[in-house]
């Protein structure tokens, strides 16, 4: 059975750089620790949707070029795993 995501904010995702990389949907729930690919509602550097690696691969800031997430596989979907020490700020819309 899958759940619906049907509550949700949209916040705005930046690299420490200050670099804008994302407006995300995030669910109900503390921190952003993954990114689903089906919940991005705007790729502004097109690293995260256009990107189809396999698991195990770093994705990297196209500005600074720090690791920003690694792609893994959680209950069978590709979803990007966070370096929560390169994340700048986070900001709700």
């Amino acid at each position: 059975m899958i759940k619906k995501l049907t509550k949700y904010k949209i916040m705005t995702i930046f690299c420490k750089c200050g670099k804008e990389l994302i407006k995300y949907r995030k669910g109900p729930g503390r921190r952003v620790l993954k990114i689903h690919r089906d919940r991005i509602a705007k790729d502004y550097t097109g690293i995260f949707l256009d990107n189809t690696s396999v698991a195990g691969t770093d994705i990297f800031c196209p500005e600074c070029t720090n690791r920003i997430a690694t792609i893994q596989v959680v209950n069978g979907k590709y979803v990007n795993k966070l370096n929560q020490g390169q994340l700048g700020i986070i900001r709700k819309s």
